[in-house]
């Protein structure tokens, strides 16, 4: 079935990734989004400018406008800050898509951890906390180290590792860092807010089900293993895993940022039919029943135990690594569904080795310019050089800020292969950073 008509709700970087691969496959494309870009109009048959945070009434307006132009055959969104108004969407035009509780479940991460605990799911101790107070008394209550979080959110944005032995002062301290760098946030970043977009009762959102993103945070005890991540799309009752990424975080325990993510993984077959079982339940104990997901797990010799899941693709390299390692466009399975199709896939070996790291800020400053792009470019083994930052830009560094400036992922034939790899082509690429404090003093990475 060609010439069907998707709305797409928001978009990060550049869209031409995955636009041009759904209009070879058929799809005419509008976008509606904060602020579009001059990408996206290039990118999009049709795209309208509109804060779909602002209120359900004048965003369900503007999907009126797009199923005008042409009928809409299907919602979606491949950010996290288009899993609700997506559901909207598609609950007013009668597509298919998740319900509005579970769209809610799949952004709010105490209702998740509700979910899950109420699914017989491996979980952490858990609760809401609103003050530094309430934070100690927790700690102390459950003796162990424990991660502050807010309650959306992604990447790792303002998670902080705690532990008992700190004192009351630090508590307070990281608790107001947190606070402050999600209020600043939501206030500076207008593409991407940490709060809930959500309707009113009218629209189907319980009331218990809405909280303030800078007045509750999430406490949980930490979870020790390595951890892993599963994508894969959600059609009624099926539930296709697209194979386990490996990932690596940074070596301060305080925060969780990534560093570098593989596949396959170092567990081999049997075990990550196990993880790819559990990120199955999860889907499920949210009530998700269309579209892509990512599961991150932590995997220990006691229990495969769900972080989240987040109902839409995973970011950054995850899906070119899903096409890479098992030929499966998750851009094109997730347009699909959305239009009604019915999708499987049974499970598959990689047929390649992945392998993928961000570059990370040492410190906070000013992005001077980066060099040696062009001699790892055009390497065959390059299968993705993504950079975010432009020259000119402020970059921050924990605890200012959770950024990083891009990522590499190469294809190998094994591991080791791809580890070698990226240390050769990373090697040849240099940030040069000037601290705020210091102009004249550069850093480079």
């Amino acid at each position: 079935m060609t010439d069907r008509h998707l709305l797409i709700v928001h978009t990060a970087g550049n869209p031409a990734v995955f636009a041009h691969r759904l209009k070879l496959l058929g799809f005419r494309l509008s976008l509606i989004k904060k602020r579009p870009t001059d990408a996206d109009r290039c990118a999009f048959d049709h795209v309208f400018d509109c804060d779909y945070q602002l209120g359900a009434a004048d965003f369900l307006a503007c999907v009126e406008a797009v199923n005008r132009t042409a009928k809409v055959d299907g919602v979606l969104s491949f950010s996290e800050s288009g899993v609700i108004p997506v559901s909207l969407a598609a609950r007013h035009l009668g597509l298919a898509g998740n319900s509005m509780s579970a769209a809610i479940r799949a952004r709010n991460k105490f209702l998740m951890r509700s979910a899950f605990a109420a699914a017989g799911l491996a979980n952490p101790e858990f609760a809401v906390v609103s003050s530094a107070d309430e934070v100690v008394a927790r700690l102390r209550e459950w003796g162990g180290e424990a991660v502050l979080k807010p309650l959306s959110g992604s990447s790792s944005y303002g998670v902080v590792r705690l532990s008992p032995s700190d004192s009351y002062e630090k508590v307070a301290e990281v608790y107001a860092t947190v606070v402050d760098y999600i209020r600043n946030y939501r206030t500076l970043n207008l593409a991407y807010p940490f709060e809930f977009w959500l309707p009113d009762e009218t629209y189907g959102v319980a009331p218990g089900d809405v909280f303030d993103p800078e007045s509750t945070l999430l406490l949980e005890s930490f979870i020790p293993g390595q951890q892993v991540s599963v994508d894969g799309i959600i059609s009624g009752d099926m539930v296709s895993c697209f194979g386990v990424i490996e990932i690596e975080r940074i070596k301060d325990p305080r925060y969780f940022l990534e560093t570098e993510s593989w596949m396959p993984t170092r567990f081999g077959a049997a075990k990550e039919e196990e993880i790819e079982i559990v990120a199955a339940r999860a889907t499920r104990a949210l009530g998700l029943r269309s579209g892509g997901f990512h599961c991150e797990l932590k995997v220990s010799a006691e229990h495969i135990t769900v972080i989240e899941v987040a109902a839409r693709r995973g970011a950054d390299n995850v899906s070119d690594f899903v096409l890479k390692t098992t030929g499966v466009d998750v851009y094109a399975e997730a347009a699909r569904l959305a239009c009604g199709e019915h999708r499987e896939h049974a499970s598959a070996a990689p047929n390649c080795a992945m392998g993928m790291r961000y570059f990370l800020p040492p410190s906070s400053g000013r992005l001077e310019r980066v060099d040696g792009l062009e001699v790892i470019r055009d390497d065959p083994r390059v299968s993705e050089l993504v950079i975010e930052f432009e020259s000119g830009a402020l970059v921050a560094a924990p605890p200012d800020g959770y950024e990083f400036l891009g990522y590499l992922s190469v294809t190998a034939s094994d591991r080791d292969d791809a580890a070698r790899v990226l240390d050769e082509l990373c090697a040849e690429v240099k940030f040069h950073i000037v601290p705020p404090t210091a102009a004249k003093t550069e850093q480079v990475v």
